[in-house]
This record gives structure tokens, C-alpha cells and sequence, in this order.
């Protein structure tokens, strides 16, 4: 599909543009003279980028600590995730939905984001801050098609039992279009990365997976290592819908250079750790 043909597919949708906070912080991020006063300045400017970053920061996933200053945060988390944390924060308050709860969604979202980070460096191939922003974003359009179909809930139910067609072909059926375009604009929109906006436009065709040619080099393996990540934490919320995996998991297989059953290893793992890091934080 060209760029023309997925224009055409977004159906009056409006694509929330890049926050100006976004801007100025990767901005700053990526100046020489950076230091976690001024990105503590920018990031107090925003009250839910500032409890997101207290939050990650306390998370027994991620930092575990008793941190209760933007500053210190910062100096613990680093610039990269503070900038996907910053992301996270803004993209939940530019789509979410008004009168429908989609704290499930982005729970899965948040969880993904952490499995897949985790999961690049076991397997390794792929930038483990990139495969955080990618597990993040890659399906951001969901919520987009919630909002502007009230028949979409039981479209995405269809598509995440079936075990055999694209998931993106059924929405595609139903409605015309799809979460991967739409969440392909939004991550252009926003600045992403190109292996970023081509593994999240293709994030559900895992042919590419096994003759990746028409995709960013880095795309495939994106794709390939967020199914993984997908798994670990639709488990680990108890909440599991395998059908993707059943669908990916032999092309996943041939992308990263595992055989399936040491994936599904991989995968029990990391389910594991999860479990295990949040028994231990409420005991």
C-alpha cells in the first residue's frame, strides 16, 4: 500500500499533532549542553508528565525506589526513557477517549513497552529504548478508531480471536481502514523514527518478518520482538488473547534466529519476572 492509498483509508480522522512540550523536550534532550535541572523544569510544566515520571520511577518494574523529585527521577531514568515516559503521558491526554475507559488499553500499551525493552536486551538486534517507543505507540490507533466508530469494540473483538485472517484486513472490511495506518500518521506526526512508523504500519503483515526487503532494517525485528512482548503482558494482566502469536510465532522465529520453543522460554521468563516484581512490591 502507498502513501497515497493509506491517506485515502483515514476517513476524516483527525491525527493529533506533536505537543508543543514534546518539541521543546527532545529539543533540549538533544543539546549538547542538556542536564536534568532543565528537563526537570520542562517536565514540571505538565502535572500528568510529572506524576507519570514519579510513577515510573517507584515502578517495581522499572525504577523501584522511593523517589519523590522530578530531579532525582531524571538523574535515575535517564533522558531516553524520560523522553518515552513524556511521550506516553502526552499521547494518552491527546487520544484518549471521552465516556469510555480504556485503562486496559493502556495498561497493555505501558506493559508492552516495558516487556519489549526488557526483551531487546535478552535477544539483542534491536535498541532497547526504540523497542520501548515501539511496543508504546504501535497501537495507538486503536483508540482513534474508538473514538470515531462506536461499532469498533466489537470489530478489534473479532479481530483478536480470529486465528487465521490479518488482523488489520478485518478492520479494513469493517470499516475501511485501520489501527496501523492510523497509528503510522500519528508516529509520523509526532517525529518518530522511520523504523518506528514502518514496524507500526506493518506491525500485524509478519510475512514481512521472514522477507523483510520492503521495510526499514530495523522494522522486521521491531515487529518481531513486540508480538514477544505482547504475550508477556497480556499474561502477566491475565488477560491473554494468543491469537497473534499463534499467527507470528514460527515468522518470529526466523527474524530473530531463535528456534519457537526457546522463544516461548524467553517469553515464560519474562512473564515471571513480571509477576514476581509485583508480588514483591505488595509484600
Amino acid at each position: 500500500m502507498d502513501i497515497a492509498d493509506q491517506k485515502k483509508l483515514l476517513h476524516g480522522i483527525t491525527i493529533p499533532p506533536c505537543p508543543a512540550i514534546l518539541s521543546q523536550l527532545m529539543a533540549e534532550i538533544k543539546s549538547p549542553l542538556v542536564n536534568n535541572k532543565k528537563i526537570a523544569a520542562l517536565i514540571r510544566q505538565d502535572v500528568g508528565i510529572a506524576a507519570a515520571v514519579i510513577r515510573t520511577a517507584n515502578s517495581p518494574l522499572i525504577g523501584g525506589g522511593r523517589i519523590t523529585s522530578i530531579t532525582s527521577a531524571v538523574g535515575m531514568l535517564g533522558f531516553k526513557l524520560i523522553a518515552n515516559l513524556v511521550n506516553e503521558a502526552l499521547l494518552r491526554s491527546a487520544i484518549d477517549t471521552h465516556g469510555a475507559s480504556l485503562e486496559r488499553f493502556w495498561d497493555s500499551s505501558r506493559y508492552t513497552a516495558i516487556a519489549a525493552k526488557r526483551l531487546a536486551n535478552v535477544v539483542g538486534r534491536v535498541n532497547a529504548d526504540t523497542a520501548y517507543t515501539f511496543g508504546l505507540f504501535h497501537d495507538c490507533g486503536i483508540p482513534l478508531l474508538t473514538q470515531r466508530y462506536p461499532e469498533y469494540k466489537s470489530i478489534l473483538r473479532e479481530a483478536n480471536q480470529d486465528t487465521r485472517q490479518i488482523f488489520t484486513d478485518i478492520e479494513e472490511s469493517a470499516l475501511g481502514t485501520s489501527h496501523a495506518v492510523l497509528g503510522y500518521y500519528l508516529a509520523r506526526t509526532w517525529g518518530l523514527a522511520d523504523a518506528v512508523t514502518q514496524g507500526i504500519l506493518n506491525h500485524h503483515d509478519y510475512a514481512q518478518l521472514e522477507d523483510p526487503r520492503n521495510i526499514h532494517s530495523e522494522a522486521h525485528r521491531l515487529i518481531a520482538l513486540n508480538v514477544m512482548a505482547e504475550i508477556v503482558a497480556s499474561t502477566h494482566l491475565r488477560t491473554v488473547q494468543d491469537g497473534e502469536w499463534r499467527k507470528a510465532r514460527e515468522a518470529v522465529s526466523v527474524c530473530l534466529g531463535y528456534t519457537p520453543t526457546d522463544l516461548d522460554d524467553i517469553i515464560d521468563d519474562m512473564v515471571y519476572q513480571f509477576d514476581e516484581a509485583l508480588n514483591h512490591a505488595e509484600n
